[in-house]
């Protein structure tokens, strides 16, 4: 009795891996490994792009909110936007062109800080972190605007709360 079967028995003459053709699975594979990976650093190059967007709309609600309770100059809006792009973990060296505007309750648009009812939009430039693939578009800007509610408090006299 034989432990191994014949060469003949275990391979037939058309089968896919026939000794004819010994590099055929190598050729393969050098073919579609460009394509393999620009697909891999493709969802790299988006799925850090969109963290980026999700991060920077974050930090924009963030510096909005905080405007919307009082802010009385650029510099103040300055720290308040570097401070909340760092804790979303962006670098606050790429963000530009930061624009602070009242929006009041008729429509008109004033860069004067007001205590009035009506809203505060913060707006930013972002330049995001490009991976540098080719041929995989990647925006080279990013700019994003926030709007928070300003809400004026007329009386010190606050019955009803915390008793």
């Amino acid at each position: 009795m034989r432990l191994t079967e014949p060469p003949s028995a275990r391979t037939a003459p058309g089968d896919r891996w026939d000794a004819a053709d010994p590099g055929a699975v190598a050729v393969e594979f050098a073919l579609l490994l460009p394509l393999l990976m620009l697909f891999l650093f493709g969802v790299i190059q988006y799925g850090y792009g969109l963290f980026q967007l999700q991060s920077f709309g974050a930090a924009l609600d963030g510096a909005s909110r905080d405007a919307s309770t009082g802010i009385s100059d650029c510099a103040a809006l300055d720290r308040l936007l570097t401070r909340e792009v760092s804790e979303n973990g962006l670098s606050p060296a790429d963000v530009s062109d930061v624009q602070l505007e009242w929006l009041r309750d008729d429509s008109t648009v004033t860069t004067v800080p007001e205590r009035i009812l009506g809203q505060v939009r913060v707006t930013a430039t972002y330049t995001p972190f490009d991976i540098g693939i080719p041929l995989i578009p990647f925006p080279s800007t990013i700019t994003r605007s926030s709007t928070a509610t300003v809400q004026s408090v007329l009386s010190a006299d606050l019955t009803g709360c915390g008793s």
